[in-house]
């Protein structure tokens, strides 16, 4: 009986450890405050653009109608990001599900990557307006 219950607790303790490291590990990688706000405001600033085309899988789409979609997908990867840099590489350029990059085509046609355009975006609309 005290080999049941010695097995039993060793059991419980790994599993209560391997818990714990998961909530701590996930816990690391959530946005700080700071790069939810820029994150943030990176989608507020694509959705006031005019005159975009946001294409995914071969669909246009409005640039209000692409900050919804990034909204969605930032709520459902927060937790595994760090940065706002992250977010445009690993969710927001291209589909999950085809792997096939977005694209986005200006007013004046001209046709980029969306990692591109959304890096210029916060580079140039975001950050040197927090500054």
């Amino acid at each position: 009986m005290q080999l049941l219950s010695t097995q039993s607790f060793r059991r419980f303790s790994s599993i209560l450890i391997l818990f714990l490291s998961l909530f701590v590990t996930t816990q690391a990688f959530a946005l700080s405050p700071e790069e939810k706000i820029r994150t943030e405001a990176l989608l507020t600033e694509l959705g006031k653009q005019q005159n975009l085309t946001f294409t995914r899988n071969g669909t246009e789409h409005s640039a209000i109608d692409a900050e919804s979609h990034l909204r969605l997908k930032l709520g459902k990867t927060h937790k595994r990001l760090q940065t706002a840099e992250q977010f445009i590489d690993n969710v927001a350029s291209k589909s999950s599900i085809t792997g096939e990059q977005y694209q986005v085509k200006d007013g004046q046609g001209n046709i980029m990557s969306a990692n591109k355009y959304l890096h210029d975006l916060l580079k140039n609309n975001v950050d040197k307006t927090t500054k």
